[in-house]
C-alpha cells in the first residue's frame, strides 16, 4: 500500500479508552430496569449506533423493554463516570496525531457516537482541536456497519476513498469501511477481530504504536 492521502480515525476504543465506560453505564441502566446485559452482548454491539443497540434489545429482551428509559438512565450514569474518571487517550494516539500533521495528511473523525458525545469526549481527552473534521452518526442516515459515516468524511475530505485510510478497533466498523470501499486497519479495544475483519484490513495491530510504525514504512 502507498501512503494514504488522508486518515478517518473512529473515535471510541480507537483513540479514547472510553469503551469501559460506555459498558459499566449501559449494564448499570439495564440492571437498574431489571434486565442482564452480558459482556458478551455488549461486545456484541461496539461500533454500533445506539439506535442499532436499541434494535437488537428490542429482539432479545422482547418489545416491552424500556428504550427510552434505558437510554436516558444509562446516559447519566455515563455522565457521572467521566465526570469522576475523565477519558484517557489509547497509548500512541499523540505520536501518530503528531506524525501525520507532521507530514500534513489531512484526517477527520468518523463515529458512531451522536454529535454531542463526540464533542464532549473529544474536548475532555484534549484533541477536539486537532480534528478539523468531524462525522457523527446524527448526521447521516445510517451508523456502522453501514458505510454512510465514513462515505460521509471521505467528502468532506474531498479526497477518493481508495487514498484514504480508515482506522477501526470494531468489527462494525471494519466493515463499514470495506463498503464505502476503504482501506482499513484494526487496532482491536474490548472486541476481537472476527475471521471476517481479518480479511477484511490491511493490517490487524496490537497497538497505535505499531500503526505508526508500520506507517513510517509505507
Amino acid at each position: 500500500m502507498m501512503r494514504p492521502k488522508a486518515f478517518i480515525f473512529d473515535m471510541d476504543g480507537l483513540m479514547l479508552d472510553s469503551e469501559p465506560l460506555y459498558q459499566q453505564a449501559w449494564q448499570t441502566a439495564a440492571k437498574e430496569l431489571g434486565y442482564s446485559l452480558s459482556t458478551d452482548l455488549y461486545l456484541s454491539l461496539v461500533g454500533r449506533s445506539s439506535a442499532e443497540a436499541d434494535k437488537i434489545f428490542l429482539k432479545i429482551f422482547g418489545t416491552q423493554f424500556p428504550v427510552t428509559e434505558f437510554n436516558q438512565r444509562w446516559d447519566i450514569h455515563w455522565h457521572s463516570l467521566i465526570e469522576m474518571k475523565g477519558i484517557t487517550l489509547k497509548p500512541g494516539l499523540l505520536p501518530l496525531l503528531d506524525w501525520v500533521e507532521q507530514k500534513a495528511i489531512p484526517k477527520a473523525v468518523g463515529t458512531s457516537s451522536h454529535s454531542t458525545e463526540a464533542e464532549l469526549c473529544l474536548s475532555i481527552a484534549g484533541i477536539r482541536d486537532r480534528f478539523p473534521i468531524l462525522v457523527t452518526v446524527d448526521q447521516v442516515n445510517a451508523g456502522k456497519p453501514e458505510p454512510d459515516i465514513f462515505q460521509e468524511a471521505v467528502q468532506r475530505l474531498g479526497i477518493s476513498a481508495s487514498d484514504c485510510l480508515v482506522l477501526e478497533d470494531s468489527n462494525a466498523g471494519v466493515q463499514a469501511a470495506q463498503s464505502a470501499g476503504i482501506p482499513v486497519v484494526m487496532v482491536p479495544d474490548l472486541q476481537a477481530p472476527t475471521a471476517k475483519s481479518h480479511a477484511i484490513a490491511l493490517n490487524i495491530f496490537s497497538s497505535l504504536h505499531e500503526v505508526l510504525a508500520w506507517l513510517r514504512r509505507l
